[in-house]
């Protein structure tokens, strides 16, 4: 398994990651995982249509996305994942995908979110997740850019939850 970085990020395929995390990573297949965009035939064309000519993209479940970077055929693969939300990142660990790090990208304001950065709103099943994956030992990073600061992230979490949140 070669998944060089896993992202957390409601936006998904966007400029940031075709141009920055691409150049940084070497990227070859980006996966973006989960269930509902991987259900949705729109979706999932409007993500294959934005990609770059050169790079695989497939859009996975949580599940599909574990037992594909777990055969040994994706060893070859500079596979960068994007999850959607916090949820879905948890969800790759607890089917099985061993992660040392997990990056919470943009997470954009939605209905019941609570203000934990300008560019990180998180909902309480958001929240949550963080907090397994963080208890799982996994180190939570908020990586914008690929040279922004990889310092754990989880103090800054814990410090701004909101009161329903702790």
């Amino acid at each position: 398994m070669t998944v060089r970085h896993v992202r957390m990020d409601n936006r998904l395929i966007h400029g940031q990651i075709l141009v920055l995390w691409n150049a940084a990573l070497n990227i070859n297949h980006i996966i973006v995982c989960n269930d509902q965009v991987a259900n949705d035939p729109l979706q999932v064309a409007v993500l294959k249509a934005v990609a770059p000519a050169d790079a695989k993209v497939s859009v996975m479940t949580v599940q599909e996305t574990v037992d594909y970077c777990l055969d040994p055929k994706s060893e070859k693969e500079n596979i960068f994942i994007l999850a959607k939300y916090p949820e879905d990142g948890w969800g790759l660990v607890e089917k099985g995908l061993k992660l040392p790090v997990l990056n919470l990208g943009n997470q954009a304001y939605v209905r019941n979110s609570k203000k934990i950065s300008n560019t990180v709103f998180l909902t309480e099943a958001g929240v949550k997740a963080l907090k397994a994956i963080h208890d799982a030992g996994i180190k939570i990073t908020c990586r914008m850019l690929p040279d922004s600061s990889d310092a754990e992230y989880w103090p800054t979490i814990e410090k701004t939850l909101p009161e329903w949140a702790k």
